[in-house]
């Protein structure tokens, strides 16, 4: 366990499940509980300084908590555009549809 997991513990309590702490004044090694809050994967990761200028995928759809989708990786979760997720799975069907017909 964290040091910063740690000190969430015993001063606010258990983690709500589903949940991950957020670093609020961005310094990772920080183990202040004011500093913490619990926060879900994807809001954590919206607020994070690399993706708070990625407010949309690279097709230019938002990158919302309706528009997103988890990507479970062996080390880390990451999130997809969903609008380029359905148009990808919509061409793959009709090629593996009409690919005797081409």
């Amino acid at each position: 366990m964290g040091a910063h997991r740690l000190s969430y513990l015993i001063h606010k309590g258990e983690i709500p499940p589903g949940l991950q702490l957020d670093h609020l004044c961005r310094n990772r090694a920080c183990v202040n509980p004011d500093h913490l809050e619990a926060v879900t994967v994807l809001e954590n990761m919206l607020r994070a300084p690399r993706y708070q200028d990625k407010s949309r995928c690279p097709h230019g759809h938002e990158m919302t908590k309706q528009n997103s989708m988890p990507i479970k990786y062996p080390s880390k979760i990451g999130y997809r555009c969903r609008a380029c997720w359905n148009a990808y799975q919509r061409t793959k069907y009709w090629r593996k549809k009409h690919e005797s017909t081409l």
